[in-house]
């Protein structure tokens, strides 16, 4: 392994603060909570931040777009060829996003279109050898990259992170399946009770 590694990994991190709502926030929204909208906020801040990081390797080392790099990823996850629409409901996208997606990744030899052996109604994917080896040179880096940010937050707090982000996950999968929430009239400040300036 090469000890040259680039930038440095101690670099000091920025200071970052919390995003917050107003304190008047609950009032001018009825029935909403502050605290709620603070998780939520930040919670979707740093999964973009993280995301973000994730899909650098891929696309600095090979120009792959974050879904190409996915695509290749459920083929080798899969250990065998499957059917395109297989992919995109793993990658949660049309079947003409597919269908360009798979016309990219064939135009550049990793992964490719054949007739299934024993049903020529259907095509399934294979990956290639340029595909896989991408695939092997990056899910480590990736893994990595991952570990890095994460680095400083200690074992115990990612259990409880855990926890909370399954207990979350799982409210937003039964909130889903209700009618939305009946919504109360917003409050708007007047310029005398806030730093809002008058309109």
């Amino acid at each position: 392994m090469s000890t040259s590694q680039g930038p440095s990994y101690n670099a000091v991190m920025p200071e970052i603060s919390a995003v917050r709502v107003p304190a008047g926030f609950e009032q001018e929204f009825p029935g909403a909570s502050r605290s709620a909208s603070e998780v939520a906020v930040n919670l979707a801040l740093a999964q973009a931040a993280l995301i973000a990081q994730i899909e650098r390797p891929a696309r600095e080392a090979h120009g792959l777009s974050a879904s190409a790099f996915q695509a290749l990823a459920i083929l080798d996850g899969a250990g065998e060829p499957v059917p395109g629409h297989v992919i995109a409901g793993r990658l949660l996208v049309t079947s003409a996003s597919m269908t360009s997606l798979l016309d990219t990744l064939e135009r550049r030899g990793l992964a490719e279109r054949r007739p299934h052996p024993t049903d020529r109604r259907k095509i399934l994917v294979h990956l290639t050898a340029d595909g896989q080896r991408i695939v092997d040179q990056q899910l480590p880096v990736l893994h990595a990259v991952i570990a890095q940010a994460i680095s400083t937050l200690p074992e115990d707090d990612r259990e409880h992170l855990l926890t909370s982000l399954t207990t979350i996950r799982a409210r937003v999968g039964q909130v889903a399946s209700q009618p939305l929430p009946p919504a109360k009239a917003r409050q708007r400040r007047r310029a005398g009770n806030a730093s809002r300036p008058a309109r």
